[in-house]
Protein backbone atom coordinates (compact mmCIF):
# COMPACT_ATOMS: atom_id res chain seq x y z
CA UNK A 1 0.00 0.00 0.00
CA UNK A 2 2.92 2.35 0.63
CA UNK A 3 4.10 1.75 -2.93
CA UNK A 4 0.64 2.54 -4.22
CA UNK A 5 0.60 5.80 -2.30
CA UNK A 6 4.06 6.65 -3.65
CA UNK A 7 3.02 6.01 -7.23
CA UNK A 8 -0.19 7.92 -6.74
CA UNK A 9 1.74 10.97 -5.52
CA UNK A 10 4.18 10.78 -8.46
CA UNK A 11 1.37 10.39 -10.99
CA UNK A 12 -0.41 13.38 -9.51
CA UNK A 13 2.76 15.46 -9.90
CA UNK A 14 3.09 14.41 -13.56
CA UNK A 15 -0.56 15.24 -14.13
CA UNK A 16 0.00 18.73 -12.77
CA UNK A 17 2.92 19.25 -15.15
CA UNK A 18 0.87 17.98 -18.07
CA UNK A 19 -1.89 20.43 -17.16
CA UNK A 20 0.61 23.29 -17.43
CA UNK A 21 1.70 22.30 -20.94
CA UNK A 22 -1.87 21.65 -22.04
CA UNK A 23 -3.15 24.99 -20.81
CA UNK A 24 -0.20 26.96 -22.27
CA UNK A 25 1.06 24.82 -25.17
CA UNK A 26 4.36 25.22 -26.95
CA UNK A 27 3.83 27.14 -30.22
CA UNK A 28 6.14 26.93 -33.27
CA UNK A 29 5.97 29.72 -35.90
CA UNK A 30 7.32 29.50 -39.41
CA UNK A 31 7.48 32.39 -41.88
CA UNK A 32 6.19 34.93 -39.41
CA UNK A 33 7.22 38.57 -39.29
CA UNK A 34 8.29 38.99 -35.72
CA UNK A 35 8.82 42.40 -34.10
CA UNK A 36 12.48 43.47 -33.87
CA UNK A 37 14.20 45.41 -31.13
CA UNK A 38 15.37 48.68 -32.68
CA UNK A 39 18.34 48.94 -30.37
CA UNK A 40 19.83 45.48 -30.76
CA UNK A 41 18.19 44.42 -34.00
CA UNK A 42 17.20 41.08 -32.50
CA UNK A 43 13.64 39.65 -32.65
CA UNK A 44 11.60 40.23 -29.56
CA UNK A 45 10.37 37.18 -27.59
CA UNK A 46 6.91 36.06 -28.61
CA UNK A 47 4.20 35.62 -26.02
CA UNK A 48 1.05 33.65 -26.69
CA UNK A 49 -1.78 35.81 -25.39
CA UNK A 50 -5.40 36.33 -26.20
CA UNK A 51 -5.85 38.72 -29.12
CA UNK A 52 -2.28 38.32 -30.42
CA UNK A 53 -1.98 38.49 -34.24
CA UNK A 54 1.01 37.33 -36.30
CA UNK A 55 1.51 38.07 -39.94
CA UNK A 56 2.65 34.98 -41.84
CA UNK A 57 4.10 34.68 -45.29
CA UNK A 58 2.60 32.55 -48.03
CA UNK A 59 4.51 29.48 -46.86
CA UNK A 60 4.24 30.29 -43.15
CA UNK A 61 2.56 28.09 -40.61
CA UNK A 62 1.96 27.80 -36.90
CA UNK A 63 2.10 24.51 -34.97
CA UNK A 64 1.34 23.80 -31.29
CA UNK A 65 2.34 20.87 -29.11
CA UNK A 66 -0.82 19.04 -27.99
CA UNK A 67 -0.36 17.22 -24.64
CA UNK A 68 -4.05 16.65 -23.88
CA UNK A 69 -3.80 12.93 -24.72
CA UNK A 70 -1.02 12.45 -22.15
CA UNK A 71 -3.08 14.37 -19.58
CA UNK A 72 -6.09 12.10 -20.15
CA UNK A 73 -3.87 9.05 -19.77
CA UNK A 74 -2.46 10.33 -16.49
CA UNK A 75 -5.97 10.96 -15.17
CA UNK A 76 -7.01 7.43 -16.09
CA UNK A 77 -3.93 6.13 -14.32
CA UNK A 78 -4.90 8.06 -11.17
CA UNK A 79 -8.37 6.47 -11.25
CA UNK A 80 -6.78 3.06 -11.72
CA UNK A 81 -4.44 3.63 -8.77
CA UNK A 82 -7.37 4.70 -6.57
CA UNK A 83 -9.27 1.52 -7.50
CA UNK A 84 -6.24 -0.60 -6.64
CA UNK A 85 -5.84 1.24 -3.35
CA UNK A 86 -9.51 0.73 -2.48
CA UNK A 87 -9.26 -2.98 -3.25
CA UNK A 88 -6.03 -3.57 -1.31
CA UNK A 89 -7.16 -1.61 1.76
CA UNK A 90 -10.72 -3.04 1.67
CA UNK A 91 -12.12 0.49 1.80
CA UNK A 92 -13.95 -0.02 -1.55
CA UNK A 93 -14.77 2.74 -3.98
CA UNK A 94 -18.11 3.26 -2.26
CA UNK A 95 -16.33 3.83 1.05
CA UNK A 96 -13.95 6.33 -0.55
CA UNK A 97 -16.88 8.19 -2.10
CA UNK A 98 -15.63 7.78 -5.67
CA UNK A 99 -18.42 5.42 -6.77
CA UNK A 100 -20.84 6.80 -9.31
CA UNK A 101 -24.36 6.57 -7.81
CA UNK A 102 -25.90 6.04 -11.24
CA UNK A 103 -23.85 2.85 -11.68
CA UNK A 104 -25.45 1.18 -8.64
CA UNK A 105 -28.61 -0.67 -9.70
CA UNK A 106 -30.10 -1.10 -6.20
CA UNK A 107 -29.45 -0.64 -2.52
CA UNK A 108 -28.72 -4.35 -2.16
CA UNK A 109 -25.91 -4.03 -4.73
CA UNK A 110 -24.49 -1.10 -2.74
CA UNK A 111 -24.62 -3.19 0.44
CA UNK A 112 -22.69 -5.97 -1.31
CA UNK A 113 -20.14 -3.43 -2.53
CA UNK A 114 -19.61 -2.28 1.06
CA UNK A 115 -19.05 -5.87 2.28
CA UNK A 116 -15.22 -5.64 2.45
CA UNK A 117 -15.48 -2.39 4.43
CA UNK A 118 -17.88 -4.03 6.90
CA UNK A 119 -15.48 -6.92 7.50
CA UNK A 120 -12.55 -4.52 7.94
CA UNK A 121 -14.34 -2.43 10.56
CA UNK A 122 -15.61 -5.55 12.35
CA UNK A 123 -12.05 -6.92 12.57
CA UNK A 124 -10.71 -3.61 13.87
CA UNK A 125 -13.41 -3.41 16.55
CA UNK A 126 -12.92 -7.04 17.55
CA UNK A 127 -9.26 -6.51 18.42
CA UNK A 128 -10.16 -3.64 20.75
CA UNK A 129 -13.35 -4.98 22.34
CA UNK A 130 -11.61 -6.21 25.54
CA UNK A 131 -9.83 -2.85 25.89
CA UNK A 132 -13.14 -1.01 25.81
CA UNK A 133 -14.45 -3.27 28.61
CA UNK A 134 -11.40 -2.46 30.74
CA UNK A 135 -11.76 1.23 29.98
CA UNK A 136 -15.41 1.31 31.10
CA UNK A 137 -14.52 -0.65 34.24
CA UNK A 138 -11.78 1.87 35.02
CA UNK A 139 -14.28 4.71 34.63
CA UNK A 140 -16.60 3.04 37.14
CA UNK A 141 -13.76 2.51 39.62
CA UNK A 142 -12.72 6.15 39.34
CA UNK A 143 -16.29 7.28 40.04
CA UNK A 144 -16.45 4.95 43.03
CA UNK A 145 -13.10 6.20 44.33
CA UNK A 146 -14.32 9.79 44.06
CA UNK A 147 -17.55 8.82 45.87
CA UNK A 148 -19.62 9.90 42.89
CA UNK A 149 -21.09 6.40 42.63
CA UNK A 150 -21.77 4.06 45.54
CA UNK A 151 -19.09 1.49 46.29
CA UNK A 152 -19.67 -2.06 45.19
CA UNK A 153 -19.09 -4.43 42.35
CA UNK A 154 -18.50 -2.92 38.91
CA UNK A 155 -21.34 -3.46 36.49
CA UNK A 156 -20.65 -5.04 33.08
CA UNK A 157 -20.64 -2.42 30.32
CA UNK A 158 -19.90 -2.40 26.61
CA UNK A 159 -19.78 0.06 23.74
CA UNK A 160 -22.50 -0.05 21.10
CA UNK A 161 -21.45 1.34 17.72
CA UNK A 162 -23.76 3.03 15.29
CA UNK A 163 -24.05 2.40 11.59
CA UNK A 164 -20.90 3.35 9.64
CA UNK A 165 -22.55 2.97 6.24
CA UNK A 166 -25.54 4.81 4.78
CA UNK A 167 -28.84 3.24 5.83
CA UNK A 168 -32.29 3.48 4.32
CA UNK A 169 -34.07 5.04 7.29
CA UNK A 170 -37.46 4.98 5.56
CA UNK A 171 -37.26 1.22 5.04
CA UNK A 172 -36.11 0.65 8.63
CA UNK A 173 -38.99 2.76 9.97
CA UNK A 174 -41.50 0.81 7.87
CA UNK A 175 -40.08 -2.49 9.13
CA UNK A 176 -40.26 -1.31 12.75
CA UNK A 177 -43.87 -0.16 12.44
CA UNK A 178 -44.94 -3.38 10.71
CA UNK A 179 -43.03 -5.67 13.09
CA UNK A 180 -44.16 -3.98 16.30
CA UNK A 181 -47.73 -3.68 15.08
CA UNK A 182 -47.81 -7.39 14.27
CA UNK A 183 -46.30 -8.29 17.64
CA UNK A 184 -43.19 -9.87 16.12
CA UNK A 185 -40.78 -8.03 18.41
CA UNK A 186 -41.05 -5.90 21.54
CA UNK A 187 -41.07 -2.13 21.90
CA UNK A 188 -37.51 -2.17 23.26
CA UNK A 189 -36.25 -3.96 20.15
CA UNK A 190 -38.13 -1.54 17.90
CA UNK A 191 -36.61 1.51 19.58
CA UNK A 192 -33.15 -0.08 19.47
CA UNK A 193 -33.51 -0.66 15.71
CA UNK A 194 -34.37 3.00 15.23
CA UNK A 195 -31.36 4.02 17.29
CA UNK A 196 -29.03 1.86 15.21
CA UNK A 197 -30.52 3.29 12.01
CA UNK A 198 -29.46 6.79 13.04
CA UNK A 199 -32.60 8.23 14.60
CA UNK A 200 -31.96 10.67 17.50
CA UNK A 201 -32.65 8.23 20.36
CA UNK A 202 -30.26 8.82 23.25
CA UNK A 203 -31.51 6.24 25.78
CA UNK A 204 -33.65 3.26 24.81
CA UNK A 205 -35.17 2.81 28.29
CA UNK A 206 -36.16 6.48 28.62
CA UNK A 207 -37.66 6.47 25.12
CA UNK A 208 -39.73 3.38 25.95
CA UNK A 209 -41.02 5.08 29.11
CA UNK A 210 -42.02 8.18 27.16
CA UNK A 211 -43.92 6.05 24.64
CA UNK A 212 -45.72 4.10 27.36
CA UNK A 213 -46.82 7.27 29.15
CA UNK A 214 -48.80 8.22 26.04
CA UNK A 215 -50.09 4.75 25.15
CA UNK A 216 -53.58 5.14 26.59
CA UNK A 217 -55.05 2.43 24.37
CA UNK A 218 -52.52 -0.09 25.65
CA UNK A 219 -53.23 1.05 29.21
CA UNK A 220 -56.95 0.45 28.69
CA UNK A 221 -56.25 -3.06 27.42
CA UNK A 222 -54.00 -3.68 30.41
CA UNK A 223 -56.77 -2.56 32.76
CA UNK A 224 -59.28 -4.87 31.07
CA UNK A 225 -56.85 -7.80 31.25
CA UNK A 226 -55.71 -7.39 34.85
CA UNK A 227 -58.34 -5.26 36.56
CA UNK A 228 -55.56 -3.76 38.69
CA UNK A 229 -55.40 0.04 38.66
CA UNK A 230 -52.01 0.04 40.38
CA UNK A 231 -50.46 -1.87 37.48
CA UNK A 232 -52.00 0.53 34.98
CA UNK A 233 -50.71 3.59 36.85
CA UNK A 234 -47.25 2.06 36.99
CA UNK A 235 -47.41 1.40 33.22
CA UNK A 236 -48.32 5.05 32.58
CA UNK A 237 -45.63 6.29 34.96
CA UNK A 238 -48.13 7.81 37.38
CA UNK A 239 -47.75 7.83 41.19
CA UNK A 240 -49.84 5.54 43.36
CA UNK A 241 -53.46 6.56 43.80
CA UNK A 242 -54.54 8.34 47.02
CA UNK A 243 -57.50 6.51 48.63
CA UNK A 244 -58.76 9.72 50.27
CA UNK A 245 -59.04 8.25 53.83
CA UNK A 246 -57.06 10.41 56.27
CA UNK A 247 -55.19 8.59 59.03
CA UNK A 248 -56.68 8.64 62.57
CA UNK A 249 -54.49 10.71 64.93
CA UNK A 250 -53.51 9.00 68.20
CA UNK A 251 -52.87 10.88 71.48
CA UNK A 252 -49.34 10.04 72.54
CA UNK A 253 -48.58 9.04 76.17
CA UNK A 254 -52.14 8.05 77.23
CA UNK A 255 -52.36 4.43 78.37
CA UNK A 256 -55.29 2.38 77.23
CA UNK A 257 -57.46 0.55 79.80
CA UNK A 258 -57.24 -3.20 79.69
CA UNK A 259 -60.34 -5.07 78.64
CA UNK A 260 -62.24 -6.65 81.58
CA UNK A 261 -65.30 -8.84 81.99
CA UNK A 262 -68.54 -7.46 83.58
CA UNK A 263 -68.06 -9.58 86.74
CA UNK A 264 -64.52 -8.34 87.26
CA UNK A 265 -65.68 -4.78 86.68
CA UNK A 266 -68.37 -5.05 89.38
CA UNK A 267 -65.92 -6.62 91.86
CA UNK A 268 -63.55 -3.67 91.55
CA UNK A 269 -63.94 -1.06 94.38
CA UNK A 270 -65.27 2.32 93.39
CA UNK A 271 -62.55 4.99 93.39
CA UNK A 272 -65.09 7.58 94.57
CA UNK A 273 -66.35 5.78 97.73
CA UNK A 274 -64.24 4.84 100.75
CA UNK A 275 -64.19 1.28 101.97
CA UNK A 276 -66.63 0.64 105.00
CA UNK A 277 -68.95 -1.81 106.61
CA UNK A 278 -72.31 -2.57 105.22
CA UNK A 279 -74.88 0.06 106.28
CA UNK A 280 -72.27 2.56 107.53
CA UNK A 281 -72.97 6.14 106.65
CA UNK A 282 -69.99 7.85 105.14
CA UNK A 283 -69.25 11.41 104.06
CA UNK A 284 -71.04 10.87 100.81
CA UNK A 285 -73.95 8.78 102.07
CA UNK A 286 -74.66 5.22 103.07
CA UNK A 287 -72.09 2.65 102.10
CA UNK A 288 -72.73 -0.39 99.97
CA UNK A 289 -75.26 -2.84 101.32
Amino acid sequence: MLQLLDELAATDTDSASACATTGTPIVALSGARLPVDRTTGQPLPVRVEAGTVWQLSDSGRMDSLDTSAQLAELRQRIDHMLDRLASNTRLTTAGLGSLDPSSVPSGYALQLALGPLDSLIAAMRLTRSHKYVLMLRMVQRLHQAGQVWPAGESLPARLVWGAHTPTDRTTVLADVVAGYGAGVFSLETAVRMLQEAGYPVEDVAEEVERIQRRSFDQAARLADATGDNAVVREYLGLPKADLGVPPVPLIPGRPTAPATTPAAYLAQPSPLLPHGRSGQVGPTGPGPR
